[in-house]
């Protein structure tokens, strides 16, 4: 017999876009693909918990559902952080079994709190990073109530939580790192040159004065999912956590693009007979998407050349002939100067070892939802745990701990009711499937490989259905919900009385949490959105006040999110109307105002004239006089073209400079007037 070494080839990356479709609905390849993956580490973890003897088996094969994502990134993210939050929920569970064991009214309340304070925090947080937050505050009460019955076993109780967490995160992480490994540098590259592409075809669209007013939209919502993508990728890529910071310095080149040519289209929308050849040669130049050549940079080192030329023609020749033509000239400069940076950063990211670059970005908080939030949560718990005290039930313990689920996970989502509805409907449908299991199936069961084919045909199911945009959060539910109803054990099988009273202590609970959002603090658009123009006004006069201690990509950044939030509130609306473009051109006109500031301010230095300038602009920007802001650049923009076009002065370009941005800034403050009185909120 002839012998040989065995070599088994796994590629890094299955394409499943390639393969032929399957035949059966709303299921895809790389939908069957994670189903058969996260079912299959789920029993294992509930074969691994089984061999350890532990008490609740279940809890492992929850655990692998509920940290399963679609990449290896966001499951060792997601990972990461539910160890952190399991083990903070159990800390405090643990001192508020030592505190207040033996008074259950002080206990119960605590617990609410606890639950209030971790949901208004996780309000404030992004990512997995809140979703700590919210598993720090139902953990707690998982582990609490179960302990608070027999507080001399808190310590274990809280143990063995911990130890199924992280049998069935162990397990879920090893299955996905071999079945399912990825390449997560070359799947941000490949996520960011996309992104590239599509908005330099906006651009060169927008200033043919083609409108689009979808895609603007999507684009910039967009670039926030991609520094999303590009962090959870970073949690399982070196590679990546070095590449991130040029990323996202790219990712602010690009949305400085997008402000720009947003700017530049409505500016060629006021002014149809004005023709600038640069402007065509400019959208040539985005529509052949050339990041990568040599050519590029001499083709846009060019352009900014002629547009220079152009300014100083429009100072010496004809100017205040066309008010709008220097503004025109300025963003395309800006575009311009962008599209360098893109290119720059690209060729970093491509590189093997990128240098390491530092840029953070900021984000929007509201503090007043974060407190609603908070509110919400815990005033839920406080009802239902009066309700259990008052009825005595024997299962009251496992419906407020529900109720302490629910609350914490769906009360920071945008549409708290839809989302908790979605979990009822598949618990609903687990309790059916549990009925099945328990009373049918599963008594005719005495070994693993059976209950295996049983179990593996529901996940399997579940897992399809979570992939499914239309059913994602009715598989979610089920998936969760069926270990609970089915509840595999090396003890004994649950009883008829006892199934009964756990379905429906948590159908109940779920249906508590869900009125709980519809009656307090309710989702109001219009007091969302007044809250995010005020925090623009708010951050405006900031940065007029001290505009040092803003960097330029926490000033986008931050915009960037509030645009997202924006079009997020006006989405859940039927009644949104044009609200959506309105939103748009004020945020942007606000973008653009603080950005100009911040360079002009860099600017400041150069000459006495720019000095004067930006201390009076700051006056007015600080308290919020748009009117008298734009007409106070308009006649400072005079006057320093005034002053440079004396031939004998040489700080000419500086203050060209300077006489553009103050241009920029008297435009953009009128869009913002236009665009704060134009909006009708129909609520």
């Amino acid at each position: 017999m002839k012998t040989g070494r065995l070599s088994i080839s796994i590629p890094d990356h299955v394409d499943f876009k390639k393969l032929p479709p399957l035949s059966i609905p709303g299921v895809t390849w790389e939908g069957l693909a994670y189903a058969v993956r996260t079912a299959g580490a789920s029993l294992i973890a509930l074969y691994i918990a089984f061999c350890m003897n532990l008490d609740d088996p279940k809890w492992a094969a929850i655990t692998v559902w509920v940290v399963a994502q679609n990449s290896r990134g966001m499951s060792v993210s997601k990972s990461q952080y539910r160890i952190l939050g399991t083990a903070l929920g159990a800390v405090a569970a643990l001192v508020l079994v030592a505190l207040f064991a033996q008074t259950p009214e002080l206990f119960l309340l605590g617990l609410a709190g606890w639950i209030g304070l971790c949901t208004g925090l996780a309000t404030a947080l992004r990512n997995f990073r809140a979703y700590a937050a919210v598993l720090a505050g139902y953990t707690a009460a998982i582990i609490g109530l179960d302990a608070a019955s027999a507080p001399l076993h808190a310590f274990d109780i809280a143990l063995a939580r911990f130890v199924y967490v992280v049998v069935g995160i162990l397990v879920e992480a090893t299955l996905t790192a071999i079945l399912a490994p990825g390449a997560p540098l070359r799947e941000v590259r490949e996520q960011f040159h996309g992104y590239v592409s599509k908005a330099s075809q906006f651009g060169a669209r927008a200033l043919r004065r083609e409108t689009d007013e979808v895609a603007i939209h999507k684009l910039f919502a967009a670039a926030l999912e991609l520094d999303t993508a590009a962090e959870y990728a970073a949690a399982a890529s070196a590679e990546v956590r070095l590449a991130v910071g040029h990323l996202r310095a790219a990712i602010v080149a690009v949305l400085t693009q997008l402000s720009a040519i947003h700017a530049l289209r409505a500016q060629l929308t006021r002014h149809p007979d004005l023709q600038i050849d640069v402007v065509d040669e400019t959208a040539t130049l985005l529509a052949g998407d050339d990041t990568d050549s040599s050519s590029a940079k001499s083709r846009i080192a060019s352009l900014k050349s002629r547009i220079k030329h152009a300014l100083a023609s429009e100072e010496y020749g004809q100017r205040g002939s066309q008010s709008g033509r220097l503004f025109i000239l300025d963003r395309l400069t800006l575009l311009l100067t962008a599209r360098e940076q893109v290119i720059a950063r690209k060729s970093c990211l491509d590189q093997v070892n990128p240098p390491r670059s530092l840029v953070k970005f900021a984000f929007h908080h509201d503090h007043v939802l974060a407190w609603h939030n908070g509110m919400r949560a815990f005033f839920a718990v406080v009802a239902a745990s009066m309700f259990w005290l008052f009825s005595a039930w024997p299962s009251g313990a496992g419906f407020v701990a529900t109720v302490g689920v629910v609350s914490a996970l769906f009360a920071t989502r945008p549409n708290s009711i839809v989302a908790a509805m979605g979990w009822f409907k598949g618990a609903f449908i687990a309790a059916l499937a549990g009925i099945l299991c328990n009373f049918v199936l599963l008594p005719a069961v005495t070994d693993f490989v059976p209950l295996v084919c049983i179990a593996g045909f529901f996940t399997i199911s579940a897992g399809l259905a979570m992939r499914n945009p239309r059913t994602a959060s009715i598989g979610s539910g089920f998936a969760l919900f069926f270990w609970n109803f089915t509840s595999p054990s090396n003890v004994a099988r649950i009883n008829d009385a006892a199934f009964l009273n756990d379905a429906l202590s948590t159908l109940l609970a779920i249906a508590w949490a869900t009125l709980a959002f519809s009656v307090l603090f309710p989702a109001d658009r219009a007091s969302s959105i007044a809250r995010l123009q005020r925090a623009v006004r708010r951050d405006l006069s900031s940065l007029a006040s001290n505009p040092q201690r803003w960097r330029r990509d926490a000033w986008l950044s931050c915009t960037a999110d509030r645009l997202g939030r924006r079009f997020a509130t006006e989405a859940s609306s039927a009644k949104s109307g044009s609200g959506a473009q309105t939103g748009l051109r004020e945020l942007l006109a606000a973008w653009t105002i603080g950005d100009s500031v911040l360079a002009l301010q860099q600017g400041a230095s150069s000459h006495p004239g720019l000095r004067r300038s930006m201390t009076v602009i700051q006056g007015r920007l600080r308290t919020l006089d748009f009117a008298r802001l734009a007409t106070v650049c308009d006649a400072l923009a005079a006057r320093l073209l005034r002053q440079a076009s004396i031939p004998a002065d040489r700080a000419s370009p500086d203050l060209l400079d300077g006489a553009a941005l103050l241009q920029t800034i008297a435009v953009s403050a009128k869009e913002y007037m236009d665009a704060t009185r134009g909006y009708a909120d129909p609520a």
